[in-house]
C-alpha cells in the first residue's frame, strides 16, 4: 500500500496535483474521495506534502537566507551605547547616560558629623537639594601610581574636576572625578569582555572594556556599582 501511495504520488506530483484535477479543488471525480471526504485526509496528499519538506532547497533560496542572516549580523554588531566617559586618577571609566544624568561645577561639600569619611564625603547642593557625595576613587580601590600628580583644587583656575550626578532607582548619588570626557556613542562590537577571575580593583566594578581615542576606557556596572553604593549608607 506505502509503496503504491509513495508511487502515485510522484507520479501526480510531477504531472499535475490529484487533489486539483479530482478532489476537492478540482471535478471530485476521485474514487478515494467518498472514504476520505476531503483530500487533506488522502495518503497520496500527505505523501506529496512530506516530500516538500524532503526536497533540497533551490541555491536561490540559500544565497538569500544567507544574504539575510549577514544583514541582521551587520544590524546588530552596529548597535550603539550611550555612555559619559570620565576619568578618576589614572583610569578611565564609563557610565550609561541614563544613569549618569549630569555633569556639574566643583562645590563645597559640608561634612556630616558621625558619617563624613574616606567613602562618604558629605552632602552637596544639587539645584537647591543636598545630595549624598560619594568617593568614587575610595569605592572602586583606585590608586595613584607612581609619577601621578595629586588632584587639582577645584578652585584651581583651568580645573578639569567635576561632579558626576548618577541615578539609581530614584536614588541620587554624586561623585567628584577629575576628569568628564563626555558622552561617546560606543558600538556593541567594540565591547570586549572582562576575565572571569577579576581581582577586586576599578575592574571588578566593570562589566566590560573598550577602546577609546588610545585609551582602555572600563564599562562600570550598574548593578555591582549601585549595590555598593547602597551599602555604603547603611
Amino acid at each position: 500500500m506505502r509503496s503504491e501511495v509513495n508511487e502515485i504520488s510522484r507520479d501526480s506530483t510531477a504531472r499535475d496535483a490529484c487533489w486539483s484535477r479530482i478532489g476537492v479543488q478540482g471535478d471530485r471525480s476521485c474514487p478515494r474521495l467518498p472514504q476520505a471526504v476531503h483530500c487533506r485526509n488522502c495518503p497520496i496528499f500527505s505523501a506529496a506534502g512530506q516530500q516538500l519538506f524532503e526536497r533540497e532547497a533551490p541555491p536561490e533560496y540559500l544565497a538569500q537566507w544567507t544574504r539575510q542572516l549577514a544583514e541582521v549580523d551587520a544590524a546588530e554588531a552596529t548597535e550603539t551605547h550611550s555612555l559619559l566617559v570620565f576619568r578618576i586618577a589614572a583610569e578611565w571609566l564609563a557610565l550609561d547616560v541614563h544613569s549618569a544624568i549630569e555633569v556639574v561645577e566643583p562645590r563645597r561639600i559640608h561634612r556630616v558629623p558621625h558619617r563624613t569619611n574616606r567613602l562618604v564625603l558629605g552632602l552637596v547642593n544639587i539645584r537647591g537639594e543636598l545630595q549624598l557625595c560619594i568617593s568614587l576613587h575610595e569605592l572602586l580601590g583606585i590608586e595613584l601610581a607612581a609619577g601621578d600628580l595629586p588632584p587639582e583644587p577645584a578652585s584651581s583656575a583651568g580645573s578639569r574636576e567635576r561632579l558626576l550626578v548618577a541615578e539609581h532607582d530614584q536614588d541620587r548619588w554624586v561623585s567628584p572625578v577629575d576628569e568628564v570626557q563626555g558622552v561617546h556613542h560606543v558600538a556593541s562590537g567594540a565591547m570586549q569582555n572582562l576575565p572571569h577571575t577579576v581581582e577586586r580593583s576599578p575592574r571588578f566594578y566593570c562589566q566590560a572594556v573598550f577602546s577609546h581615542e588610545d585609551k582602555r576606557v572600563g564599562l562600570l556596572s550598574e548593578t555591582r556599582l549601585f549595590q555598593a553604593l547602597e551599602k555604603t549608607v547603611r
